[in-house]
């Protein structure tokens, strides 16, 4: 009788994969945004700009949503600690394209190089691949090796990018000492190259993330 009033009392056992994945899922939508700011534009900069806002809005809502409900579970298949990292990552994720969104639109850019479409591409991939893992955080003992894979692969993507911001780099300096570009024109392109490479950078920090938590899974 008293075992059983004891584990009325005690939380039920909470996932919050269901959160993680709506979190991955806002990624992938703001990427996609950025992807067309960067590419065709079908619509204007301050119409991306707005869609952008809101689906950020929305992630604050599921992070907010996540550190509340972990503060107040005591028995969840992942530890707290992991949980409530993961959702910062994942958050910082969206932020850091809404950042990179108002800088193009700060800057004026009116047309954007291949390398940083090429960027923004693999800021659209990195997305789909952590919406593909999330499913799988409740399941890591059966499906690690396909969470493995998947990481690994925005890890490939990561240092493609990183190979691109450097040849980026190099070109827009070449450009500026054969006056091909402007001071300023140099300036606002590094500072937005930069700002991707901080999002795909973030992308693998959050692959990193789900790999440590398997692997005190498996």
């Amino acid at each position: 009788m008293a075992l059983n009033l004891f584990s009325r009392l005690m939380p039920p056992e909470k996932s919050f994969t269901s959160l993680f994945c709506e979190q991955a899922s806002c990624i992938v939508d703001a990427a996609e945004e950025l992807r067309d700011m960067v590419g065709q534009r079908r619509v204007s900069i301050e119409t991306h700009i707005r869609s952008i806002r809101a689906i950020e809005t929305k992630a604050d809502g599921v992070a907010r949503q996540i550190f509340v409900s972990a503060n107040r579970t005591f028995n969840a298949p992942i530890d707290r600690e992991d949980i409530l990292a993961l959702a910062h990552e994942l958050d910082d994720v969206v932020d850091l394209i809404e950042d990179t969104a108002k800088g193009i639109q700060r800057y004026r850019l009116e047309s954007c190089p291949e390398e940083m479409r090429s960027m923004v591409n693999a800021v659209a991939e990195s997305a789909e691949l952590l919406k593909k893992a999330m499913p799988y955080l409740d399941s890591i003992t059966a499906d690690y090796r396909e969470i493995y894979a998947t990481c690994q692969r925005i890890g490939e993507i990561e240092e493609q990018a990183d190979e691109t911001f450097d040849a980026a780099l190099s070109r827009i300096r070449a450009d500026l000492g054969a006056g091909r570009l402007q001071p300023i024109g140099y300036l606002d392109q590094k500072e937005l190259f930069e700002w991707i490479e901080r999002v795909v950078d973030k992308c693998d920090d959050v692959a990193n993330q789900i790999q440590t938590i398997t692997a005190k899974h498996v």
